[in-house]
């Protein structure tokens, strides 16, 4: 396996989201920080971890606060956190490609986001892929 730096970047990235502060806080404290950059390069990340399952810029929603959280996801790293996070807040998370929870997207219903989730996290601790 290959050795993986981590750069610490300071400051907020800008965004048309404003999340709340206790939310944001609970992905936190799991190392998921808002707006979470894993890599510099897709590409490069895609060729050092070829079998991980990445979602870039995506965007976490539930079905009682809406968009939550933001930023790069490694499935196959984060699954853990993720399934904690979902317990913590007892509700599904629902993890969406970028253009799913951005661009007039913000504000669509649940059924909308239900539908186009690339992954939940239940509440039990459950984890569906669901492409």
């Amino acid at each position: 396996m290959k050795e993986t730096k981590i750069i610490k970047l300071d400051g907020l990235m800008p965004s048309e989201f404003t999340p709340e502060e206790s939310v944001s806080w609970i992905f936190a404290q799991h190392g998921l920080m808002m707006g979470r950059m894993i890599t510099g390069s897709k590409s490069g990340y895609r060729e050092i971890y070829p079998d991980h399952v990445v979602i870039f810029n995506a965007n976490i929603v539930t079905e009682s606060l809406g968009k939550c959280w933001y930023g790069d996801v490694d499935l196959t790293i984060d699954s853990d956190k993720l399934k904690d996070i979902a317990k913590t807040l007892k509700e599904t998370l629902y993890v969406l490609c970028e253009k799913d929870g951005r661009f007039d997207n913000e504000k669509k219903p649940i059924e909308f986001y239900k539908e186009k989730a690339f992954a939940k996290f239940n509440e039990k601790g459950n984890f569906y892929l669901t492409i």
